[in-house]
């Protein structure tokens, strides 16, 4: 265990090595995570990322929605949502306002699923939780939670980068 030190005696800021290690700790627990996920069968991963995508976002939604939350090509999400539909875990109805659009429905089945993957990952995170984080450690991780949801939400573009040069960032305003 380590010993958690009060706010004011860590960095004001955190340098390039800080953020890197930060972002490797956060890939460690997200790997950590998916491997924790059942396997589902006739669904990839990447198919299973559409369709939690496609819950997230609500009955009808759309496949560009879906492909744009995910930062996703439309035909990677065409065929995930293939492997979904072949696998009943979605349905595809024509918009009967548009009829060129496509609206996306989670099944029953697919549901039901959604329900049985939440609570198995959230039963390994509760448990480690649990197991490995004393009262005070939760409190901090529960504040750090708040931190990574701010960060989730911040908006700035990215920055262009010259060949060997510095970025180049379009004008943007640092949030609080």
């Amino acid at each position: 265990m380590f010993a958690l030190l009060p706010i004011a005696i860590y960095h004001s800021e955190m340098n390039n090595e800080d953020v890197t290690r930060f972002r490797a700790r956060m890939k460690l627990l997200q790997r950590r995570m998916r491997l924790e996920v059942l396997p589902v069968a006739g669904a990839s991963r990447t198919a299973l990322q559409v369709f939690g995508a496609a819950g997230r976002l609500g009955q009808g939604a759309q496949p560009r929605q879906i492909a744009d939350e995910l930062r996703m090509t439309s035909s990677n999400v065409a065929a995930s949502l293939r492997e979904l539909e072949v696998a009943g875990l979605i349905r595809r109805e024509t918009d009967p306002a548009d009829g060129r659009r496509v609206l996306i429905f989670v099944t029953d089945l697919g549901t039901s699923l959604a329900g049985d993957l939440r609570n198995e990952k959230e039963t390994w995170l509760g448990r480690a939780i649990d197991a490995s984080l004393d009262e005070e450690e939760q409190a901090v991780l529960l504040a750090a939670g708040r931190l990574m949801e701010r960060l989730a939400e911040h908006d700035e573009k990215p920055a262009a980068r010259l060949p060997g040069g510095p970025a180049i960032r379009e004008s943007s305003e640092r949030g609080s």
